[in-house]
């Protein structure tokens, strides 16, 4: 078939051709789309590179975050920048229960100082996807009565009970130390252990040969008391310490007077976990339906014996009148 010449005549063996401006406007649009597709193209391709190429924090950088969440109460941040086998081995809300945590205004007063945490390298040794780093760490001394006086001696309640003007102002005020250079400030040698993973570098606290701690408590059949422990367990890594809290409810209509029995298993064992703070060395009275939470405190020793891979604590309620 012959194609017809748009000036009338015949043109043999070739294609119609229409140059009007219908197909014009359809070219230009198509090398628009196609312009528009290719920026697109290369704006993808650009932020790709970007990620690329985009420095991922040094395990030095890392250990410090983590050192200042730590030195925060911050656990979700810190439990954010453990390895994925501690993560596996301890969810979040556990590590939360160990750690211990403030929250509130008080929590946001931590985190201003945690920032002005600095670091040194002292050591650094890389075995593989792994590396144990020595830091000097110099922060500021939340308990100086410098900054006691700001934050009225760390008192959480009051703190998170502040209006918002007051929490500006002691924000201010702790700043303002720190930017000029007056914030008191203790210095420490701390050493991390970190694991590189597909995110980057994590804190590796080898859960996996942590030591095993169990907790309980138990109230004698004459009191009227219900009792909850918070950790029920915990893996603590030697060196490492460990909170546990004691919650104890009065059930009955009058009040009840209690001594409390500590007992450690296996007490040929038990030197190997120390006791840093407890409140319950004394007699506990609570009134009628009253509840109240008791905190204590302890440290798995680092030359803890290998054989030692377990503790049971147990807590004991006893009226107050039995004899020791």
């Amino acid at each position: 078939m012959e194609a017809r010449d748009l000036r009338g005549g015949d043109r043999p063996g070739h294609a119609e051709e229409t140059f009007g401006p219908l197909t014009a406007s359809r070219s230009a649009t198509a090398n628009k789309c196609l312009m528009s597709r290719s920026f697109t193209m290369l704006r993808l391709l650009a932020a790709v590179l970007l990620l690329a190429c985009a420095r991922q924090p040094s395990p030095e950088e890392v250990a410090l975050e983590y050192g200042r969440a730590l030195y925060a109460n911050d656990p979700a941040a810190a439990y954010r920048l453990l390895s994925s086998d501690d993560r596996r081995l301890k969810d979040e809300e556990a590590f939360r229960a160990q750690a211990g945590q403030v929250t509130g205004f008080a929590l946001e007063a931590s985190r201003r100082l945690a920032a002005f945490m600095v670091a040194t390298s002292v050591e650094r040794t890389v075995a593989g996807a792994r590396v144990t780093i020595k830091l000097k760490l110099k922060m500021p001394d939340a308990n100086a009565p410098d900054v006691q006086t700001v934050v009225g001696e760390w008192d959480e309640r009051r703190l998170n009970a502040l209006p918002q003007a007051e929490r500006m102002r002691i924000m201010e005020k702790l700043q303002g130390l720190g930017t000029v250079g007056r914030l008191p400030m203790v210095e420490g040698e701390e050493t991390f252990e970190l694991v590189k993973e597909a995110a980057g570098w994590r804190v590796s606290l080898n859960l996996a040969g942590g030591v095993r701690v169990q907790f309980h408590a138990r109230a004698s059949k004459s009191l009227a008391l219900g009792l909850n422990v918070s950790p029920e367990e915990a893996r603590v890594v030697p060196g490492d310490r460990v909170r546990v809290t004691v919650r104890a409810t009065n059930l009955s209509g009058q009040p009840v007077r209690a001594r409390v029995s500590h007992r450690v298993e296996p007490e040929t064992r038990a030197d190997s976990l120390a006791l840093l703070q407890c409140p319950l060395f004394l007699p506990v009275t609570l009134s009628a339906g009253q509840s109240q939470e008791f905190v204590s405190e302890y440290l798995v020793l680092k030359d803890v014996p290998e054989d030692a891979k377990q503790f049971r604590v147990t807590y004991e309620f006893l009226p107050a009148e039995q004899g020791r």
